[in-house]
């Protein structure tokens, strides 16, 4: 397979805290600040703390009670000397994007066991937990991680590299991109062990406002990585076409603006059959060649991506 953009995944040790909350910041802020988390109040014992992305947590303060796992996608900032307590089974997850920043000496991730002192300059994906350290390797690859929009509907792809020991991906969907992750499909991974594969979602649920999705890969053993954000709003308004959408050979394909475009036609299974260029608002491609049956046209125009689907007769 190709490779376009190699993105390594590692894996995140998770574990969960009994009877833990559930504490994620609003936005950008100080720690002990009781406005800055839905819960309410300051993280406290037991609590499962996210801080989500594009949010700065700045830690001032010592805070004595010890935590469940700490989620970072945005960024966690000490000042000083400053220190968070953490349980035995307790996980510090920085997930892509995400970062602990800041600090002396005396800034601390405490443990039971052992410590994490600063200053940190700390980038995801890594981890800190009561036995150790690191960025373990995940066995896949991400290839690609792309979405579309066509007709009030969001199409994901993402190509793997490599899919060894992985047991599934997780398509998620949030309108904010913090707190209200929602699983949309669970998907087996098609290729196994150290193969590569192309992957197709349709997320049916007709688009309105501000929409996040990300996917959650997880392993055999259980841990699990987020790869990264993808953003799309109805605001965003195309004219790509296609016509006719039921074809015997020849297709005409009709982009917003003029300019170099990537042309390629992929099986619903994910694979790609064909691909062109073209450097016109409007041309035709000749599809006669194919077998019958349904397929998807992705047109790709600088950072514009186009899908749309078709029937070959």
């Amino acid at each position: 397979m190709k490779k376009i953009t190699c993105v390594a995944l590692f894996s995140l040790l998770i574990s969960t805290f009994a009877k833990a909350g559930s504490c994620s910041a609003i936005g950008t802020g100080n720690w002990e600040t009781p406005g800055n988390w839905t819960c309410g109040h300051v993280p406290g014992a037991g609590d499962n703390v996210t801080i989500g992305a594009g949010i700065i947590i700045t830690v001032n303060v010592n805070n004595l009670a010890v935590i469940g796992d700490l989620s970072i996608s945005g960024t966690l900032d000490f000042t000083n000397g400053a220190k968070i307590n953490l349980a035995a089974a307790s996980v510090v997850n920085i997930f892509f994007g995400g970062a602990i920043t800041g600090g002396n000496g005396g800034a601390k991730l405490v443990f039971p066991s052992t410590s994490y002192s600063g200053p940190f300059t700390t980038t995801g994906p890594y981890y800190f937990s009561n036995s150790g350290q690191g960025n373990g390797l995940l066995p896949v690859i991400l290839a690609s991680f792309y979405l579309a929009q066509q007709n009030q509907e969001v199409f994901l792809y993402w190509t793997t590299e490599n899919e060894e020991n992985i047991n599934s991906f997780e398509i998620e969907s949030s309108r904010d991109a913090n707190s209200d992750w929602q699983a949309l499909q669970e998907v087996p991974p098609m290729a196994g062990n150290a193969s590569g594969y192309s992957y197709t979602f349709i997320d049916h649920n007709q688009l309105s406002g501000d929409r996040y999705y990300r996917l959650k890969i997880i392993d055999r053993d259980g841990k699990y990585v987020y790869s990264k954000v993808l953003f799309i709003s109805s605001s965003q308004t195309t004219t790509f076409s296609i016509r006719p959408t039921l074809v015997v050979s020849s297709l005409n394909v009709i982009l917003p603006t003029t300019g170099a475009s990537v042309v390629s036609i992929f099986s619903t299974s994910g694979y790609l059959v064909k691909t062109w260029t073209a450097g016109s608002e409007t041309f035709n491609i000749d599809v006669s060649g194919l077998s019958g049956g349904e397929y998807f046209l992705r047109a790709s125009q600088g950072k514009n991506l186009f899908v749309t689907k078709f029937f070959k007769q």
